[in-house]
């Protein structure tokens, strides 16, 4: 009997280091924050961008796209990014008072006399069970310092961002309208 003792003993503090293990593991696996929600809550609809041409460098386009949330819990885009150009900014165009001083974006409304104006966005709020729409006119994905022509039918990928959502990627077609 005295012989087998130390397989015993063997047996029993690798049972307790499993334990030990198991207890840890259990452990980590409780969190105070929460779990972020899915991409899929959201999807994206309908992505297209304005064809551009040029010297590479400081051509720019926007692109357009309506957001859907089918989740209970609102969420954000955040930011946006693509291969095709240097830059990405979430952007809105919003009436002007008419004083046009300092404004690179500039431009005047063929809807009427009034001056619109293109700006950037920190965020994108996106309501729990509604939608945004990213059209002309309205909010859109500027793209500045493009790396090549964005021609009738051609298509890029766009990442987008949101703050609780993680990133998703959608395919972009090219288009005019």
């Amino acid at each position: 009997m005295r012989g087998n003792w130390p397989n015993h003993k063997g047996l029993l503090s690798a049972g307790l280091i499993l334990a030990g293990a198991l207890t840890l593991a259990g452990c980590g696996s409780t969190s105070t924050k929460p779990a972020p929600s899915s991409t899929t809550a959201i999807t994206v609809e309908n992505a297209w961008a304005r064809p551009a041409s040029g010297s590479a460098g400081g051509m720019t386009s926007a692109a357009y796209f309506t957001l859907q949330h089918s989740g209970g819990e609102a969420d954000a885009l955040i930011s946006v990014s693509t291969d095709v150009a240097g830059k990405a900014e979430l952007h809105e165009t919003v009436a002007m008072d008419g004083n046009t001083s300092g404004m690179d974006h500039s431009m005047h409304s063929s809807r009427g006399s009034g001056v619109m104006k293109m700006q950037a966005v920190q965020k994108v709020p996106v309501p729990a069970g509604g939608s945004v729409e990213f059209k002309p006119g309205g909010l859109h994905v500027m793209l500045m310092d493009l790396k090549r022509d964005l021609k009738n039918g051609d298509r890029f990928k766009l990442t987008l961002n949101f703050e609780k959502g993680g990133q998703q990627t959608v395919e972009v077609t090219v288009k005019q309208q």
